[in-house]
């Protein structure tokens, strides 16, 4: 059991300028990790280096592949990397097949880059149904369960929901639309780097790179599982999306990559994708399940002194439907959060709740300095009707 009293098993040391109270922003984006940037330094530095340059870049591209696939249970061969995670959405988005009358499911708190991309669609046909939370703001499985029907084309899911901070069983829904021939399509941006991951019932799989993966910004991240998904055609294609841009039919058709190398377009990030791969081997070193255990302990101890405030949380309080997320309503959140801002304190605030995230690299001592700073904040800054 982690000794959430003492210290966090990623220390202080192994980030950039960082000199926070209390860094629980994570959600939004994490703190940056030197090892991330000297493997971004490398891989720019690299391009100096002309042919024998690009064949580093690309080694290190093949090394993030590997350590990504490992912590999502998938071979490099299902990893793929793409401008950002909405460009992954938009992509998959544009190259679904689907017949007016048809239906996916999400739920009313889903991020709007996951649905966006489908929501254009809805003058043309595409019924968009979105399941509603239950009084305690939990999203069960039969919200969702009940709106599929012989017309659901896909059901958009994240696996950890970043207005709650509610934790899907992916498993259980997975089966449910699997057994059902419904294609399961989620999102790990709340997910990949905190807690384990299981994508055996999911077709694919999208995550941002600089939230809890801790990685920088600029590439998303693409996992398609082909055994559960296997001739899908990403609606975005470029030269990269190919097997070879020089085949003699090149003018005639486009030759897509047998692997997910078909969601990549053209010239990608390479040095932040060195980067990102530096982050994820800190993370395997470290063991997800050890991470696990220390966010979701210390987070335990948060919405515990957030409950007893007399705070309306929004995360439930059971381990198995969360991950680092804690939330609690709050009429004037971003002004909440700006306050604890300039006290060192980041956390995120704003669309009606202030949210702290509790990673590898936090403490108990974190949470007693959020918990005592809102408190006292509440005088200046109440609640509010929500």
């Amino acid at each position: 059991m982690t000794n959430i009293g003492s210290s966090a098993l990623l220390e202080a040391d192994r980030f950039l300028n960082y000199n926070p109270k209390a860094f629980l922003y994570t959600g939004a984006h994490a703190p940056a990790l030197d090892v991330v940037e000297r493997a971004i330094n490398f891989g720019y530095e690299a391009k100096s280096q002309g042919l024998l340059g690009r064949e580093i870049l690309f080694a290190e591209e093949e090394k993030s592949r590997e350590r990504i696939g490992q912590m999502v249970g998938l071979p490099s061969s299902a990893i793929a990397f793409i401008g950002d995670a909405s460009t992954a959405w938009s992509s998959i988005a544009e190259g679904w097949e689907w017949a007016p009358g048809e239906n996916i499911v999400v739920n009313e708190f889903e991020h709007p880059s996951v649905y966006y991309p489908w929501l254009k669609y809805k003058e043309k046909g595409l019924g968009i149904r979105f399941a509603k939370r239950q009084k305690d703001w939990s999203l069960p499985l039969e919200s969702i369960q009940e709106l599929c029907d012989d017309k659901t084309t896909a059901i958009l899911i994240s696996h950890v929901g970043y207005v709650t901070g509610y934790r899907t069983d992916l498993s259980a829904l997975g089966k449910f639309a699997s057994e059902r021939g419904i294609p399961l399509l989620v999102d790990l941006s709340h997910s990949l780097g905190v807690v384990p991951i299981d994508l055996k019932y999911c077709s694919i799989a999208v995550s941002a790179s600089y939230k809890w993966l801790m990685g920088p910004y600029g590439v998303g991240i693409v996992a398609w599982n082909r055994e559960m998904f296997p001739k899908f055609v990403p609606g975005l294609v470029g030269w990269r999306s190919t097997q070879n841009i020089f085949n003699s039919r090149r003018f005639e058709e486009v030759t897509l990559s047998a692997d997910a190398r078909r969601f990549q377009m053209g010239a990608p990030a390479l040095a932040e994708i060195a980067g990102i791969g530096a982050a994820a081997e800190t993370i395997l070193k470290l063991g997800i399940e050890n991470i696990s255990r220390h966010a979701l302990a210390i987070s335990s101890q948060a919405h515990d002194k957030l409950t007893q405030m007399g705070l309306n949380l929004l995360t439930p309080k059971s381990e198995e439907f969360r991950a680092g997320n804690i939330a609690f309503s709050h009429s004037r959140g971003e002004e909440f959060a700006h306050s604890l801002a300039l006290d060192g304190i980041h956390v995120w605030g704003g669309d009606g709740r202030v949210r702290a995230s509790f990673h590898v690299m936090n403490n108990l001592s974190d949470v007693n300095t959020f918990v005592d700073a809102t408190q006292e904040l509440l005088i200046k800054i109440p609640l509010g009707e929500i």
